[in-house]
């Protein structure tokens, strides 16, 4: 017995009791289609011999005068071609069925995909199948990513629900599980089609691949193709992907600098980090490239669209909003750039300032001194409006600083040739010249500044700068031992008294609380030596959101000695990380430390980090740096309880203001790393004979501990490997 009903557009013809779940959100996602009634058969398997005579009748019971788009849910592919051609031959209408397997994508979207052109086909009585498109709804561009294609022995490329993904070919277990994301979340855009360039953990895509799969495009998908740098791409060395693509493919491109997801007529769209991972939500949307003039620069990208949301304030020119009397936001490529209202003479350069998809930029324009103050408050009062995911990623950075000189060509140039020729092979140019001198900071000179940012409006109010994406130049640490700060800047309170900090914690991140507070209280209800109650939640819940990429600018700022809101965030880090289990033994981190600044490590004999120190209890596997560093903890906290899937569950904590004596240094020599053992001072460390006894103590058992053997290591997630990298006490 067949039932039916009618369900968001689609008539569902089911079998069973009840509607399955394939079938239901297949019916209310589905658009309506304006010449076809869409009726969704939930089979689930069951086919009795006389289904298909039981569909038509019920069919014609409803009386139909359209053709139909036949779904089949819960059958063989192949099913849906054999009832469509049989229905039609019944019915004497057309139908639309899926030849192949039909995946939901995003946002009702079906995409028909198989091994041989599958897609939707109509079927008339009496007439050959005729193939009508990939997708439903079918974009503008639906016949250009039809096929999966090989591009080379390395790439292939292949089509998605929203667009289409050229990807590395060889590791097909690595490329699976962002198949899987991209299907299920990219948004199909009518009018345009992202191409997605490269996968994350596989080798880098080279611009020859994207020249040949260009080559082979047709009109209508070189008209709406809007390229994404999904994954690593090989390319000149400061170059941008965009200036890169239009100078192989000789023409102007349009880049989407993030992946859109959501519904196609109103997508958000999200940067992708390093990983893989969601960034952070963009202003400039899309952006055009031209090709470089002969030996000239590149011009600034154009941004062709853009987001403003209301915080940006009334519009006042192109990408550009009244936010103050006094000063107006605009979007630029790598954020926002608030300034006075007219821009400045470096305008070109802060426009042309990439884009980091790990934390969003909010240029703070510093002309003098009382402007850069007045800028830097607007600046404060805009980063705590803006929505919470944008809100955790946005870094404010003065313009002085985030302007760098344009290099006037790449390192290597491709010549311009016609889309039906091969690439010119490229002409290399001089090699550059080495500008680096030894030194602990891998970082450009004065590119890395803290400011804290002005509390309003109850968001994030402190701004990280993390590390752009220039060329790199090393200093040495002459800017390179912590100051002591005052008691306003202290991570840790004097007093026990943190009412104001926790008042301020949950206005600031209200909407952070919201999201995790519940799977925090689970934790603490699940672990018996912890504390539970209110309060103890929500110091919980700021160390669950310190050790997220909430967190990543805290400690840069608790170093600056400086006060602002990264401080009472801080200090309810601080309350919840006391109760957490104490870890007494060796821990491991790693330092780029030059010889010189090592031996000033020697001579300081104690070092004191006004940050938190994070360290692992295992060796660490891949962390970058000459030097090892071993901390013996005596206090360090374990955070493993409060890590997120993602997170470090060997983690170990040591509070703001924590002391550690150097016990021993040694230098890093041809082929093997430096190495700097440490001991965390304690109270009782106050007698010189109490001190002498204890270092002794230590150094022993690291001295053990080392003669041991470190084992094969333990792989950190890349996202959190800086907070293990650097010395403690050192900016």
């Amino acid at each position: 017995m067949i039932t039916r009903h009618t369900v968001g557009n689609a008539l569902v013809l089911h079998p069973r009791e009840r509607i399955s779940p394939e079938a239901r959100t297949v019916a209310l996602s589905v658009d309506p289609d304006p010449d076809n009634d869409i009726v969704i058969l939930d089979l689930q398997h069951e086919l009795p011999f006389d289904v298909w005579d039981t569909v038509a009748t019920e069919l014609r019971r409803q009386r139909l005068r359209r053709g139909i788009r036949l779904v089949v849910c819960g059958a063989r592919p192949e099913t849906g071609a054999l009832a469509g051609q049989w229905l039609s031959d019944r019915l004497g209408r057309p139908v639309i069925a899926p030849f192949g397997q039909m995946i939901p994508g995003a946002a009702g979207l079906l995409f028909v995909h198989g091994t041989d052109l599958g897609g939707w086909v109509c079927y008339r009585r009496g007439r050959a199948p005729a193939w009508q498109s990939k997708r439903y709804p079918a974009p503008a561009w639906d016949g250009a990513a039809t096929d999966h294609l090989t591009i080379s022995s390395t790439c292939a490329a292949e089509p998605l629900p929203g667009g289409v993904w050229l990807r590395e070919s060889r590791d097909e277990a690595a490329v699976a599980g962002h198949g899987s994301r991209l299907t299920s979340a990219m948004a199909c855009l009518p009018q345009a089609m992202p191409v997605l360039v490269g996968c994350p953990g596989t080798a880098p895509l080279r611009l020859d691949d994207v020249a040949r799969f260009w080559r082979g495009l047709a009109p209508e998908g070189r008209e709406h193709a809007r390229f994404i740098q999904y994954g690593p791409v090989a390319l000149p060395d400061g170059e941008q992907f965009g200036q890169a693509l239009a100078d192989v493919l000789g023409c102007s491109v349009r880049v989407f600098t993030g992946v859109p997801t959501g519904r196609p007529d109103d997508p958000a769209m999200f940067t992708v980090t390093a990983d893989g991972g969601t960034g952070w939500q963009v202003f400039a949307q899309e952006l055009a490239y031209g090709p470089r003039a002969a030996l000239g620069a590149a011009a600034t990208p154009r941004i062709v669209s853009h987001r403003a949301p209301p915080e940006l304030g009334e519009p006042v020119g192109p990408g550009v909003y009244q936010y103050a009397h006094d000063a107006v936001v605009e979007v630029i490529p790598s954020g926002l750039w608030l300034r006075g209202p007219q821009p400045s003479r470096d305008a070109d350069r802060i426009r042309a300032v990439p884009l980091d998809p790990a934390q969003a930029r909010l240029v703070v324009d510093d002309p003098v001194p009382a402007v850069a103050d007045r800028h830097r408050e607007l600046a404060g009062d805009l980063a705590a409006r803006l929505d919470p995911a944008t809100r955790g990623r946005t870094a404010v950075r003065p313009s002085s600083l985030v302007a760098p000189a344009r290099p006037s060509a790449p390192a290597f140039r491709t010549r311009r040739h016609a889309p039906d020729q091969a690439p010119v092979p490229p002409v290399p140019a001089p090699p550059p010249v080495d500008l680096t001198v030894p030194g602990p900071v891998a970082a450009p000179l004065a590119a890395e500044v803290l400011l804290p940012a002005v509390a309003g409006g109850g968001g994030a109010t402190w701004a990280s700068a993390p590390t752009m994406a220039l060329p790199v130049y090393r200093a040495t640490a002459a800017a390179s031992f912590q100051r002591t700060p005052v008691d306003e800047a202290r991570g840790v309170r004097p007093g026990p008294d943190l009412d104001e900090e926790r008042a301020w914690f949950r206005r600031a991140f209200r909407h952070q609380i919201a999201a995790v507070a519940a799977d925090v209280a689970r934790v603490l209800a699940a672990h018996p030596a912890l504390p539970d109650g209110a309060d103890a939640v929500e110091y919980a819940t700021a160390v669950r959101l310190y050790l997220t990429a909430a967190g990543d600018g805290v400690d840069r700022a608790l170093r600056s000695a400086e006060p602002g809101g990264h401080v009472p965030f801080a200090r309810c880090v601080a309350a919840g990380t006391r109760p957490l289990p104490v870890h007494s033994g060796v821990t491991y981190a790693t330092a780029a430390v030059a010889t010189a600044d090592l031996r000033r490590i020697a001579q300081r004999r104690v070092l004191t980090d006004w940050g938190f120190t994070n360290a692992l209890a295992e060796p660490p596997a891949d962390l970058p740096g000459d030097v090892e560093v071993l901390i013996w903890s005596a206090t360090g906290r374990r955070t493993g309880a409060l890590e997120t899937a993602t997170g470090v569950p060997g983690r170990v904590l040591f509070l703001p203001g924590t002391a550690f004596a150097v016990l021993h240094v040694r230098e890093p020599a041809a082929g093997a790393r430096g190495r700097l053992l440490l001991r965390e001072l304690a109270a009782g460390d106050a007698a010189a004979d109490e001190r002498a006894r204890h270092d002794a103590l230590a150094l022993a058992a690291l001295d053990r501990h080392v003669a041991g053997g470190a084992g094969p290591g333990t792989p950190v997630p890349p996202a959190a490997a800086r907070r293990f990298v650097g010395v403690p006490g050192l900016r």
